[in-house]
């Protein structure tokens, strides 16, 4: 993604960028902001040159501690792992973790790469104990610079930094903005803690701007980024023989947190039409969350049992993209969709709902075919159209993958 244009400011910024050549280097970069600017097209960060002494041109490492809801399995904590690990690899940089509600899946990655993590905890009383707790593990850890990431975590995490005098960023990683809905001023309060506020897409910061009254100047569009060839490498389809498929069989699938807002419902009843017609389809969902045992009765009672495979949480997202035929996501909502890029990367063929960012990324009828969202039949529609015409399905793949 090209930098915007600079803009006069008394704050000059560094921006440590990860390129695809794999060097790292700095760019000297000022923009208009209030403290500083976090941004990341899972590539960098902007910090400030001269905040409490620390420089990244000088000996000490920038600490960051990244607020986040838990280490459940999700979008948005895939990619602040990811973003972490490559702060860590950079070696001008040093990021933590901390959960605001507790840990989850993901712990095991964020071991892989290296990375703490501590736990806040959301007991006692409601909102101030959580912010104790976390202005005393922010007085001990000593960051730099806190970077919140969606409500629940910023909500905690930033009254604490901000009572420490620690300088605090936002990313807007979903859509929704519900919390405070009915205190308005306490909401734009909230936010207003953050120097500036990154979202993932132009549709995310609209709706955040109209919803909360938030200054249009402090808010930034930084594009979700994903290591892309780590999904371009060929291999083997080792999900497809782990779960019983044969060769022939043509599997759908999807790969997302088992909640609301992703409307499997609608997949598996979509589902239930195709599969009348063709015994070979098969339904793969890889993902977990609070919906799963409502999900799992919804496929026997459709009677799908065999036919629909929840295959639980995964860590290696590329080899169950490789599982696929076809990758479904019609979204209720969305920021911008990580496993839509992740798809896209793979070369798997795509059908979505054009909510969020996606219109953004996808165009319909050329990277990928979209739904209305909550439309059983048009999703139903449109993976016969895939069984009946494969070849303009991976012309369109091919196109995303670009």
């Amino acid at each position: 993604m090209p930098l915007p244009e600079p803009r006069s400011s008394d704050l000059t910024l560094f921006l440590i960028f990860k390129q695809e050549s794999e060097k790292v280097k700095c760019y000297s970069y000022s923009v208009n902001t209030l403290e500083f600017l976090s941004i990341y097209p899972g590539l960098g960060v902007l910090f400030p040159l001269n905040w409490k002494g620390n420089t990244l041109c000088g000996k000490k490492k920038t600490k960051i501690v990244h607020a986040l809801r838990s280490l459940e399995f999700g979008g948005a904590e895939k990619l602040v792992l990811k973003l972490s690990a490559l702060q860590k690899e950079s070696g001008k940089l040093s990021p933590e973790l901390a959960c605001v509600k507790g840990e989850g899946e993901l712990k095991e990655e964020a071991e892989e790469y290296g990375l703490s993590w501590r736990v806040a905890g959301l007991g006692g009383i409601k909102y101030i104990s959580p912010i104790i707790r976390l202005v005393l593990l922010l007085r001990r850890l000593r960051p730099d610079i806190v970077h919140t990431h969606n409500l629940v975590a910023h909500v905690h995490a930033a009254p604490a930094a901000r009572l420490l005098g620690i300088p605090v960023v936002h990313t807007k990683h979903g859509r929704a903005v519900s919390s405070f809905s009915s205190v308005p001023w306490l909401r734009r309060w909230v936010y207003n803690l953050a120097g500036r506020i990154a979202v993932v897409s132009d549709d995310t910061g609209e709706n955040f701007i109209r919803r909360t009254g938030i200054d249009p100047g402090r808010v930034v569009t930084v594009y979700n980024g994903i290591d892309t060839e780590s999904f371009q490498s060929s291999g083997p389809r080792y999900l497809r023989e782990e779960l019983g498929f044969k060769p022939s069989d043509i599997i759908f699938g999807s790969l997302s947190r088992l909640s609301p807002e992703k409307d499997h419902r609608t997949v598996i009843e979509a589902f239930s039409r195709v599969a009348e017609g063709h015994e070979n389809c098969m339904l793969i969902i890889v993902g977990d969350g609070p919906l799963r045992q409502g999900l799992e009765r919804m496929v026997s009672e459709l009677s799908l049992a065999g036919k629909v495979i929840f295959a639980g949480f995964r860590e290696d997202t590329a080899g169950c993209l490789r599982a696929m035929d076809l990758f479904l996501q019609p979204s209720l909502e969305e920021g911008l969709s990580l496993t839509i890029l992740e798809a896209a990367a793979a070369g798997v063929p795509i059908i979505t709902t054009p909510v969020g960012g996606t219109p953004e990324i996808l165009t319909d009828g050329v990277e990928g075919v979209m739904v209305e969202p909550g439309s059983c039949d048009q999703l139903a529609a449109a993976m016969e159209s895939f069984l009946q015409d494969r070849g303009r399905f991976s012309l369109m793949a091919r196109a995303a993958r670009k």
